[in-house]
């Protein structure tokens, strides 16, 4: 067809990249997909039929107009053809950056995310894994890691740990940053981040806890996480972060950013927000609030709360005129 119209079109073959996929001992895989290049105002794009189609599993019955002259910069993240040539790319990457780059996923294009900041190398021991994310306006994300326990010696069980993924608009420079902290499990050594984004969910009832999860949001992208464990005989313990939930304002978690919190300790509540001025306060188990102070130079609240109640301690966001109080945050406390 394109020929038919003088546009200079070619088939091209080549790796089309899975979510789980690594790189191969031996360096390139075996081709397995094909799509066509097509030069249109100068310029080279690439089309995708198939994952295009309103066949093709994910796409619901709907076509996918991703696909549809895709420009060579977003098609390397999926698409590795056989000839380098054909990646269109000045230079060309190699199969090892290739695999090095997150696997993305239609989210990650049509909310035009961008990494500002990775370090691909491994983690060393029980390290946090940092990710800078710029996102479009009033986009939410959610992280957590993928990995595969051993259960007996044919059976392995998938298994997921939360991470945290806190979005903001940046106030210096034009756009929306979140900030996603992940770690690894302590005993594996390998596993994927998952990031989820979409819309922000507001939740439709004051007062309900629903904590965010990958429910909420579809896959944008995920990237390989692996260990190198330098100190070998020592136990790491098992790190949760925060718990997030659905609420009507957006607000960063600060301190602490931990999830177990221990009875009888002191600790310094800090919270971000966009620039308008909520109330915020700590709520014990027992109900008992302990409010926080407002600096609006830097629009942050804080406190610090010696926890003297064992269960469940909460960020909430008490309404200036209705009387009820919105969920932000949640923690554990446990004898």
């Amino acid at each position: 067809m394109a020929n038919a119209i003088d546009l200079e079109a070619q088939v091209i073959y080549g790796y089309l990249r899975g979510h789980n996929d690594i790189m191969a001992a031996d360096g390139m895989p075996a081709e397995n997909h094909a799509w066509c290049s097509v030069k249109v105002g100068g310029e080279y794009r690439f089309v995708d039929c198939w994952l295009a189609s309103p066949y093709y599993p994910t796409n619901m019955s709907k076509m996918e107009s991703h696909w549809f002259l895709c420009p060579p910069l977003d098609m390397i993240y999926t698409h590795f053809p056989t000839n380098p040539v054909d990646q269109y790319l000045e230079p060309p990457i190699s199969i090892t950056s290739f695999f090095a780059l997150p696997y993305a996923c239609l989210p990650f294009f049509h909310h035009h995310i961008q990494v500002l900041q990775y370090d691909p190398s491994n983690l060393i021991d029980d390290a946090i894994c940092h990710i800078t994310l710029q996102v479009d306006p009033d986009i939410a994300c959610y992280a957590e890691v993928e990995t595969r326990s051993q259960l007996d010696v044919t059976r392995t069980q998938l298994v997921r740990t939360r991470g945290l993924a806190q979005c903001l608009d940046n106030e210096d420079q034009r756009g929306r940053i979140c900030k996603i902290k992940a770690q690894l499990p302590s005993d594996q050594w390998m596993g994927w981040l998952k990031i989820y984004a979409g819309p922000r969910i507001i939740p439709s009832t004051i007062g309900q806890q629903e904590k965010v999860n990958s429910k909420h949001y579809p896959l944008a992208l995920s990237l390989r996480l692996s260990r190198q464990q330098q100190q070998q005989h020592k136990q790491f313990l098992p790190f949760e972060f925060v718990q997030l939930h659905l609420c009507q304002y957006e607000f960063y978690v600060q301190e602490p950013q931990c999830h177990q919190l221990y009875p009888l300790q002191k600790y310094h509540f800090s919270v971000k927000s966009n620039q308008m001025h909520h109330k915020l306060a700590i709520r014990s188990p027992s109900g008992r609030l302990y409010k926080l102070m407002y600096y609006p130079h830097d629009h942050t609240y804080d406190g610090t709360i010696t926890v003297g109640e064992v269960g469940q301690w909460t960020l909430v966001c008490l309404l200036h005129h209705a009387g009820g109080l919105y969920v932000v945050a949640s923690w554990d406390c446990k004898a």
